[in-house]
């Protein structure tokens, strides 16, 4: 039996903790007072995917609803598990409701390691859906520290707004921000989740041995992998549900498979570029990093696709397409404006690009 429960405890620390990092971060490294600056976090009673972000009087506020992660985590256990189901299909297990499997396997020293499939069907699930909470927390954050909040405030006065997860929620009462400008607000809080989750990415595996349970029975390579399995199936989830395929001029929120394009263009450029340092392992380089990347994400496809019947493909589906050409380079160029106005509510600094 699934206790839920303790994500949604672990999905709550982890996001004081790296709300936490980012105020140290500001404070020690930018020296930008805003220690008076606290965070709330709310688990919302409510069984479908949603969340949103506000902030009043110096209180930044992040609430989620439960249904954020019990869906995630029904997914992707439901995909572990068939993933058992289909390797004890080729042993021909007649009764597969309650089968599993256990294995030995051998370390570079020679030293034995016993596994489990329920274990491991249970506990990359949860990595899976960890994956998805951090990205969902960090944007959530992009929002707040990138002054968004704050910009929306100070455009409806006396009228505290707040930044929903979804489309279908937006308030009607924002007024004086236009359609694209929220859509490049959803841009750059993107950016900041998929800066920020490369950075952990990149810390977790480098650490690998001291902060991955070695129960997953996964090589350090693997996390890119498995997180963009993760991210790619959290858009696959939302453009499905949300049926937001249209590029409309009215829409405050890119269509999923946009976002999740450009969130891949950024982890890709900055691997590519070098702007990290990254401590290779034996045997990996910058090209197995994005092989990896690459794989992960043509297998959530895969999976998604199989399971319900679907033929998403982002590279088919945004390369030709003249609507997301356009829409991009509106809001690529209209984040150079946006971000003046932006600057004097962030605290953080804010990106800056040479040429669009």
């Amino acid at each position: 039996m699934v206790n839920k429960e303790d994500f949604y405890i672990d999905i709550k620390n982890r996001a004081k903790d790296i709300y936490e990092q980012y105020q140290y971060l500001v404070i020690e490294a930018l020296k930008n007072d805003t220690s008076n600056y606290s965070l709330e976090f709310y688990i919302k009673e409510d069984s479908s995917l949603g969340g949103k972000a506000w902030s009043k009087n110096n209180l930044d506020n992040i609430q989620i609803n439960k249904g954020v992660i019990d869906n995630y985590f029904d997914y992707f256990y439901g995909f572990t598990k068939m993933q058992t189901d289909d390797f004890l299909k080729k042993l021909n297990i007649e009764d597969m409701e309650e089968a599993s499997y256990e294995f030995i396997k051998f370390d570079g020293n020679g030293n034995p390691n016993l596994f489990d499939s329920k274990v491991i069907d249970y506990k990359l699930a949860g990595l899976l859906t960890i994956f998805v909470s951090r990205f969902i927390i960090t944007h959530e954050l992009g929002h707040l520290l990138n002054g968004h909040c704050e910009y929306l405030n100070s455009k409806e006065q006396n009228n505290m707004q707040h930044i929903p997860m979804f489309e279908k929620d937006n308030s009607k009462n924002i007024k004086k921000v236009s359609s694209l400008d929220f859509r490049t607000l959803e841009m750059d809080a993107d950016a900041f989740a998929a800066t920020d989750n490369l950075r952990n990415l990149l810390l977790i595996y480098e650490k690998f041995e001291d902060m991955v349970d070695k129960d997953l029975n996964i090589e350090p390579i693997e996390l890119f992998y498995w997180w963009s399995f993760a991210i790619r199936s959290n858009f696959l989830i939302t453009q499905k549900i949300l049926n937001d395929e249209e590029y409309r001029p009215d829409k405050k929120h890119l269509p999923s498979v946009a976002r999740w394009v450009l969130i891949l263009g950024s982890i890709l450029s900055i691997i590519d570029e070098g702007l990290y340092k990254i401590n290779y392992r034996t045997g990996d380089n910058k090209e197995k990093i994005l092989e990896n990347i690459a794989k992960g994400f043509l297998f959530a496809e895969k999976q998604y696709n199989e399971r319900f019947y679907a033929n998403y493909n982002c590279l088919e589906e945004t390369s030709n397409s003249t609507d997301y050409s356009n829409y991009v380079t509106a809001i690529q160029k209209n984040w150079e404006n946006l971000r003046n106005e932006l600057s004097k509510y962030s605290r953080l600094p804010l990106y800056k690009s040479n040429n669009v």
